[in-house]
């Protein structure tokens, strides 16, 4: 006769069956996919980066990432007699300074200065020989867009009120990473940012099909296994390429009160819609999301260059810590060179006025 002990006994090593299973699926995963994600995860897609001609009408400059290492940028100053805010430019993955000319150059016109800098190994910053960066944001480029703040604040026209900061595809997520860590950040605006837990876990669910035959094991395996995988490949990656991937995810949960405006392509073939979804949930309110029809990755300006110009034109004025009255409507001003790169003087009357700005997460 059977016993209740022996019974529960029974009951518990039947159970352990599948967890038993489980563990040695996770076992042999390791050391049989890990390597297979760690080359797919190290791999450089096939991009395309915006690169425009040297723009020398900004003060061009060198200063120093937090690891020391010198980095060039160059300040361009607003186009009105008085200053609405600072903006800090964060360049996508191969391109260089240059190219925040149509992001950014028409809100000069609405009183902001800009800055924009070379990440190391790109551009006329210096390269560091030992680190070879990829597509996603490691702790190198916290680094430097740290070292670009510092820098701003040691400048004798530096803002006290802080910086905007606008980033595109990697700089984007950088923006992230910095915004939510330094205190005079007061708005952040990403093109195409993502995560790099989260992307890396969307394509392995994605791709898993290719690699593990047996339709059953995927359907029954649980989500925190791709995570878990996905973790242990990072980690190996991160000893190879001799740099830290910071997490995003919980950086954009520490965001606010800082208000994020994230913009995202419909037809991102790279970066889908669901990892944009899945990270923009993870931030807390002020927060505002928009995905353009028909674009594709880094292409959302071009998709529509001045409906691009009027939303990112009334985030900035609306988040700012000042605004600078203008005769002109900011749509007007911020469409007027959406595709002129040249600075040029002020057009208008009397010079405007500054007043705070009641919405700004500083004058809260």
């Amino acid at each position: 006769m059977v016993g209740p002990t022996s019974l529960v006994y029974f009951i518990a090593a039947v159970a352990s069956v599948p967890l038993v299973g489980l563990g040695g699926f996770v076992v042999y995963a390791m050391f049989r996919y890990c390597p297979v994600i760690v080359r797919i995860f190290m791999e450089r897609p096939v991009l395309l980066p915006l690169r425009l001609p040297p723009d020398d009408s900004g003060e061009a400059v060198s200063f120093q990432a937090i690891d020391g290492l010198t980095l060039a940028g160059s300040y361009f100053k607003a186009r009105t007699p008085s200053r609405a805010g600072v903006l800090v430019y964060s360049h996508e993955f191969l391109s260089d300074r240059w190219s925040f000319a149509p992001y950014l150059d028409g809100l000069r016109d609405l009183g902001f200065d800009v800055f924009s800098f070379d990440y190391r190994n790109h551009g006329e910053s210096l390269s560091e020989p030992s680190y070879q960066p990829i597509q996603y944001a490691t702790d190198r480029e916290v680094g430097d867009l740290r070292g670009a703040l510092a820098y701003l604040r040691s400048r004798p026209d530096h803002d006290p009120a802080g910086f905007g900061l606008f980033g595109v595809s990697r700089g984007g997520t950088t923006a992230l990473l910095v915004g939510s860590i330094e205190a005079d950040v007061w708005g952040v605006v990403t093109d195409g940012a993502f995560p790099t837990r989260g992307t890396i876990t969307a394509y392995m669910i994605r791709w898993a099909d290719i690699y593990v035959r047996r339709a059953w094991v995927l359907a029954v395996l649980p989500h925190f296994v791709y995570r878990l995988l996905g973790g242990v490949a990072r980690r190996q990656a991160e000893r190879e390429l001799n740099c830290v991937f910071p997490d995003v995810e919980r950086a954009v949960a520490r965001l606010a009160p800082r208000p994020w405006f994230q913009i995202h392509g419909e037809r991102d073939a790279y970066i889908g819609t669901d990892i944009a979804d899945a990270l923009f949930a993870r931030a807390r309110e002020p927060k505002q999301q928009w995905q353009v029809a028909g674009a594709k990755h880094n292409r959302c300006r071009e998709a529509g260059p001045e409906v691009y110009a009027r939303r990112l034109a009334a985030f900035f004025d609306r988040y700012a810590p000042r605004r600078v009255k203008l005769g002109a409507s900011i749509h007007d001003a911020a469409e007027s060179r959406y595709g002129e790169f040249a600075a040029a003087s002020v057009r208008g009357g009397a010079s405007p006025e500054l007043v705070a700005n009641v919405a700004s997460t500083l004058t809260r």
